[in-house]
């Protein structure tokens, strides 16, 4: 894959990811504007039928990418987002803006896409597991990016930042047109393409769902961890937004510093499994550390193993779980794991919710680091069982 073709590709996943996160500060302000209340449930709802529908829709996304070429694909589904953004800057009641963030989750593909692209383009795995770094660094700096452009522009009515949202995908677009390449040869989008299900419980595919089920308990611990982060520091530090704000930002900074920096230098001298197996551990011990301490300030030390870990593991678990698969699989593949975040996503909140409810606040941050170990753990009893890779050939 050529440099200008991954910085390409990773300036659409940046975009993305803004588009995302300029939303992520004005949905309660928006909900209460429709509804009169910032009532909890209809919040949640929103963000709810965003990540359930694509749940359901990045597979099928995916399997699409695989027939019909993933820039036609990606073209169409980034549009499709663009004109739900703005029918829920333009909605007048919750129901219409439920229907349309469910209509901007089913459509939103690019990073699943994005993963299948480095996939198609780079054969050998440590340059794979770099390209997937920058794929993971972009995302990083759009979720940066986003959220305090959102914060600003949605203090002048909570309804712009999806205009300007949807003026981000129309760039996408114009990008992807342009500047991206197709990364797959037109006659391989004839050939018959499996369905997930076939993809995941297939003879010879046990490694594969041993590297889906790490992927799955470790972003059921990571977005349960976020998904009480905020308010556990509220009880354990009396910390308002602005300082739980300011280290989340932290945590995104060193992540993308990780990957975008330290992880090619690091790839020289240590396999990608064992990076994975390494970032797992640090962040499993960030959150044992997060239970046990009892300053605000104690979080910077925390985190950055935190965002250290995540920094490492996941470009080597998909990077991993990519040669798992022939070439006519990856957009599918991407659209399994992009569903695996939206149902943590969904998920994760909901238990450490529960959990920090019933057992506390040191308890609830211990379990979710046993949850994250209990995947470092399979890991490396994946990483001792030989991987069946598929044969590919690289099209770009």
């Amino acid at each position: 894959m050529n440099k200008n073709a991954l910085i390409t590709l990773c300036l659409v996943v940046a975009v993305d990811a803004a588009s995302f996160g300029l939303l992520l500060p004005v949905v309660p302000f928006l909900v209460n504007q429709l509804t009169g209340s910032f009532n909890p449930v209809s919040v949640t709802g929103v963000l709810a039928a965003y990540s359930g529908l694509q749940f359901i829709g990045a597979p099928i996304i995916g399997r699409l990418s695989d027939r019909h070429g993933r820039r036609k694909i990606l073209t169409i589904t980034v549009a499709i987002s663009g004109i739900a953004l703005i029918g829920s800057g333009l909605a007048q009641s919750l129901l219409v803006l439920l229907l349309f963030q469910g209509l901007n989750g089913a459509s939103s593909g690019v990073f699943a896409i994005a993963q299948a692209v480095v996939a198609d383009s780079v054969s050998d795995l440590k340059q794979r597991t770099v390209s997937f770094g920058a794929l993971g660094a972009s995302l990083g700096i759009g979720f940066v990016i986003g959220p305090g452009v959102g914060g600003v522009i949605g203090a002048i009515d909570p309804k712009l930042p999806f205009f300007v949202a949807a003026g981000f995908c129309l760039l996408n677009v114009l990008l992807i047109r342009l500047r991206l390449t197709e990364s797959r040869p037109v006659s391989d989008n004839k050939v018959d393409v499996q369905s997930s299900g076939s993809l995941l419980w297939g003879q010879g595919q046990a490694a594969l769902r041993r590297l889906i089920s790490v992927y799955f308990l470790f972003y059921l611990g990571f977005n349960a961890f976020n998904g009480i982060f905020v308010l556990a520091a509220k009880d354990r530090f009396n910390w308002g937004p602005q300082p739980s704000g300011l280290v989340l930002v932290y945590v995104g900074v060193v992540s993308i510093i990780v990957q975008g920096a330290l992880l090619p230098n690091l790839l020289k001298r240590f396999r990608a499994e064992r990076l994975s197996v390494i970032g797992l551990t640090l962040v499993g011990a960030a959150m044992l550390g997060v239970s046990g301490i009892n300053h605000g300030y104690e979080l910077y030390i925390t985190q950055l193993l935190f965002a250290g870990g995540v920094g490492l593991s996941t470009p080597g678990l998909r990077s991993s779980m990519s040669i798992c698969v022939n070439e006519n699989q990856q957009g599918a593949l991407g659209g399994i794991t992009q569903s695996v975040i939206s149902l943590t996503s969904l998920f994760g909140p909901l238990l450490s919710g529960q959990l920090y409810g019933k057992i506390g606040y040191e308890a609830t941050f211990q379990a979710q680091a046993v949850i994250v170990l209990v995947a470092m753990t399979l890991l490396v009893v994946s990483n001792k069982r030989p991987i069946n890779q598929a044969v590919k050939t690289p099209s770009a």
